[in-house]
Parts: structure tokens; sequence; C-alpha cells
């Protein structure tokens, strides 16, 4: 797939119906490595941290991918996070979208929203994910992880954009 343009935009209030369909999207396939079931009605349960980027206060923010003007995924940032970094707390890329760099460049452009530390995650068990957080850490920032360490069943990690 050719991917002309990508693209993202702050997630506004009227977004959040979308995000909740987007977020059932993320859960199925992330279920892959959580094991997570639907609930009755079908539907995976949110997060608590989810409700946390519809309220008003200032330390999350989250950004629809755009893909040549079409919906691809969704990047959620803490942006007050410890050690004065932002955190990257959830990013998803939508199939159809995957292996184009759609991913790689949304990337770049979340991390381009503010300069320094950053730090996010990926499950242990989400071999594929590392894979791509390794590449993209290193094309961010030429340079590998100022910290990576594992805790219970998640690989973090701690870098800094320039």
């Amino acid at each position: 797939m050719n991917i002309g343009s990508v693209d993202i935009r702050k997630a506004r209030s009227a977004d959040r119906q979308l995000f909740e369909r987007l977020w059932q999207l993320y859960l199925y396939d992330f279920s892959e490595f959580t094991g997570m079931d639907v609930r009755s009605d079908g539907t995976y349960p949110y997060f608590p941290e989810f409700e946390l980027y519809w309220q008003k206060w200032g330390g999350n923010c989250a950004y629809l991918i755009m893909a040549d003007g079409q919906i691809a995924g969704f990047a959620m940032v803490h942006e007050f996070w410890e050690n004065e970094a932002a955190y990257l707390s959830q990013f998803f890329v939508m199939r159809k979208y995957r292996r184009s760099g759609v991913g790689q460049r949304a990337a770049r452009l979340v991390f381009g929203t503010k300069k320094g530390r950053w730090g996010l995650h990926q499950l242990a068990n989400n071999f594929p994910a590392q894979k791509f957080w390794d590449k993209v850490i290193l094309d961010v920032t030429g340079a590998p992880p100022l910290l990576e360490q594992m805790e219970e069943d998640r690989r973090f990690q701690l870098f800094e954009t320039k």
C-alpha cells in the first residue's frame, strides 16, 4: 500500500464516540497478547485511564492518526509523567495500514509534539510491538533508549527527542 500523507489531529470532545469505537478494535487486536474476552454484551471493557482523555485537565491528549485523509488509528499521551517525561500510553494503527510506514510516520509526528523525554511500554509477549518501537526509537533519536527495563509483564523504555 502506498500512502501519500500521514497526519495526526488532536482529538476533540466530539470525537469521543469515534474513539470508543476505535478502542474496541484496538482491544480486539490486543486480545491476541492479553487473552482478554469480550463481555456478555460483545464489547471489551474500557481501561480506567480511557476516561482521563475526556476530562478537562491538561495532562492527557489523544490524537487521531490519519492516512491520506482516512482514519488509520490513534495515539494517547500523558503529557506530564515521571522524570518530566511525556508518556505514550496507547498507540493503535489499524491492520490495513500496518507495514506501510503509517505507524512509524505517525509516531514521529506524536513525538514531535513535545521535545524532551518520552516513555512507553510494550507487553513482554508482544514481540511485534517491541521490534516496531526499537526501530522507531532508533529512527527518532539516533540512539538506543536511555533506559529499558522489564517490570512484571511490561517492557518500559525511556528516550529523548531533540
